[in-house]
């Protein structure tokens, strides 16, 4: 696998190095959503951001196998921890803003 045309990824170490990468982009996107923006749209975020975890790699990459998150046997514990974040997001981004919503309601 290549990472860019510059960087060659052919080791587990390096397929796991670049899914670190992309986890820290994420929570550096989370936390600043949540310094950033409303309450409501951080709850937004994190929902969507689960839904997108868990509805792509269950559709995308386990239904239609278009491709894998990385080309090795790490996929297959990398893959359903990941489907397992983006369900706890939906779950906690849906509840936190129904209980913000109430509360405004009063």
């Amino acid at each position: 696998m290549i990472f860019g045309p510059w960087i060659p990824v052919t080791t587990m170490a390096g397929r796991l190095a670049v899914i670190a990468l992309g986890v820290a982009v994420l929570i550096g996107c989370l936390v600043a959503s949540h310094r950033v923006f409303s309450r409501s749209f951080f709850h937004g975020f994190m929902v969507s951001t689960g839904i997108f975890l868990s509805f792509d790699i269950v559709v995308f990459h386990w239904v239609f196998q278009l491709h894998r998150m990385t080309s090795g046997v790490e996929a297959n514990v990398v893959e359903p921890a990941l489907v397992l974040v983006g369900i706890v997001f939906v779950a906690y981004g849906y509840s936190r803003e129904r209980r913000a919503a109430s509360e405004r309601r009063g």
